[in-house]
């Protein structure tokens, strides 16, 4: 049996290689960019060859270039090619600095009719930087993926790739992965 397909999605509405940039103090406010700007969900999908097939040869997911699309006059670069953008941002006021912190849910399987894959078969590379480390998906709902001082803007480039150690029944796989960005 082989993998026909898998994809995910990125669900939320990064300069090439990760960046931080400090911005002028302010009223609190966060906002948070995964993939492509608008509103649009980016897809990430992975396409296993048979031959190869659990294996433990990674598999690079391709998206589309929306999804790694500049990000204003701080991150005019686009990612490289199939990288996703994350952008956060992050302001409060002079004499109350906060703490920002970027989860993911990490606990979804994607599914095809009744077959599964957890998310934990997956992980990500960073182009460059540690503002986000490449990891992989840890399984939990509120995977901590970085936390930074207020006020400021976090940028990365991320590629994704299904891990392929497991031979899964053929089919297209989906599922949503979600980020949140919180400060308290």
């Amino acid at each position: 049996m082989r993998i026909a397909g898998i994809a995910f999605l990125l669900l939320v509405a990064a300069p090439a290689g990760a960046t931080t940039v400090v911005i002028a103090n302010g009223a609190a406010q966060i906002a948070l960019r995964v993939g492509a700007t608008g509103g649009t969900i980016s897809t990430v999908a992975f396409a296993p060859a048979a031959a190869t097939a659990g294996t433990g040869v990674a598999v690079l997911g391709t998206t589309n270039a929306a999804a790694g699309s500049v990000q204003g006059a701080n991150f005019p670069t686009a990612c490289a090619a199939n990288n996703v953008r994350i952008w956060a941002m992050a302001r409060s006021t002079v004499g109350a600095p906060r703490t920002a912190t970027l989860q993911v849910n990490g606990s979804i399987n994607l599914t095809s009719g009744g077959n599964t894959i957890p998310l934990t078969d997956f992980d990500w590379v960073t182009s460059a930087g540690t503002e986000i480390a490449s990891a992989a998906f840890s399984g939990s709902g509120t995977q901590a993926l970085t936390s930074f001082v207020t006020s400021r803007e976090v940028s990365v480039c991320l590629r994704f790739r299904f891990l392929n150690t497991t031979v899964y029944p053929s089919g297209t796989y989906t599922g949503q992965i979600t980020y949140n960005l919180s400060m308290p």
